[in-house]
């Protein structure tokens, strides 16, 4: 058999190439599986996404819809004022209409008894360096 081969070189070369040929498409057909087998995986993860997003729009719909009621039922609540604790009150009352020095303690609880509104700047700046 070997002398057969020694003979035709010819047939021999393809012979060899032939089964080079036979490995390449075998190695083309496993790639292309694999690659077919990401794709199905692809498709299926962007079923997910897919699902995730509709569900999404459903509770951003429904959230949508809530604020949409609870901004309708606003005017029926009232508002919200300063919570004037009554603590501070007792405080300022127990002054008896005596003036603090600013940034003491006495000041702090008069400061938190006075209405936002009539706050000064001023005031603020004291108030956030000394009382808080």
């Amino acid at each position: 058999m070997i002398r057969f081969f020694r003979e035709q070189k010819f047939l021999a070369t393809l012979l060899v190439l032939s089964f080079l040929v036979i490995l390449a498409g075998l190695i083309m057909i496993q790639y292309t599986n694999k690659k077919a087998a990401e794709a199905v995986i692809t498709a299926q993860e962007s079923a997910q996404v897919q699902t995730t997003i509709d569900t999404m729009n459903v509770i951003a719909g429904l959230a949508e819809q809530e604020l949409q009621e609870s901004a309708s039922n606003e005017a029926l609540v009232n508002p919200v004022g300063d919570v004037k604790p009554q603590e501070s009150l007792d405080r300022v009352a127990a002054l008896n209409g005596r003036v603090p020095e600013v940034g003491s303690d006495d000041w702090c609880e008069v400061m938190m008894v006075k209405d936002a509104d009539a706050w000064t700047k001023e005031e603020e700046d004291i108030f956030a360096q000394r009382c808080l």
